[in-house]
């Protein structure tokens, strides 16, 4: 896949039977390659296979990442850049983010996490529950809070877990504004 395609499922993130059929498309373009691990189709499947069973039991991707990458050594959650920045301007043509596009497993979890955040905010908040006492998280790595519920939302995990140290970097100004007026 290439960014336009990845930006095809950006666009349908409202819209699971059109990503369901994103994903379809994808495995159907090189169906060989399903059993084969780092492929796109490989990760397309099991993702669909995620969606298809509405996210219970095992999820394709962990929603949490733990030791992020190299460069960051805590919890990181990311969502999809582009599909969760209201305040996304220019810098949306030259985003960080969209580099890591170019590997499979980075994109498809965050268009996991990306329908977890509108379809099953539980699911969520269970492996945000299971990260271990006294850990670091970054929200939004990649991707941002998408509106007030879902900045509502991630205050309120926060506050449940004092005993974690949460940060990120935000853009969403406005949903920071308007979330407590």
């Amino acid at each position: 896949m290439n960014r336009k395609e990845c930006t095809k499922l950006v666009r349908a993130i409202d819209d699971r039977e059109k990503i369901k059929d994103l994903l379809r498309d994808c495995i159907a373009s090189n169906p060989e390659r399903v059993e084969k691990r780092g492929t796109w189709q490989y990760y397309a499947a099991r993702l669909l296979a995620s969606i298809e069973n509405e996210f219970k039991g095992n999820l394709a991707f962990s929603v949490f990442v733990k030791n992020g990458n190299k460069k960051l050594p805590f919890y990181a959650f990311s969502s999809l850049a582009l599909a969760d920045c209201p305040g996304k301007g220019k810098c949306a043509s030259f985003c960080y983010s969209l580099t890591g596009w170019r590997y499979p497993a980075a994109f498809f979890r965050q268009l996991q996490n990306s329908l977890l955040m509108r379809h099953s905010l539980q699911t969520i908040t269970e492996r945000f529950r299971a990260i271990p006492e006294g850990k670091t998280l970054r929200l939004f790595v990649d991707g941002d809070f998408k509106d007030v519920e879902t900045l509502r939302f991630w205050m309120d995990q926060c506050k449940s877990r004092p005993d974690l140290q949460v940060y990120g970097y935000s853009k969403s100004w406005k949903e920071f504004l308007q979330l407590e007026a």
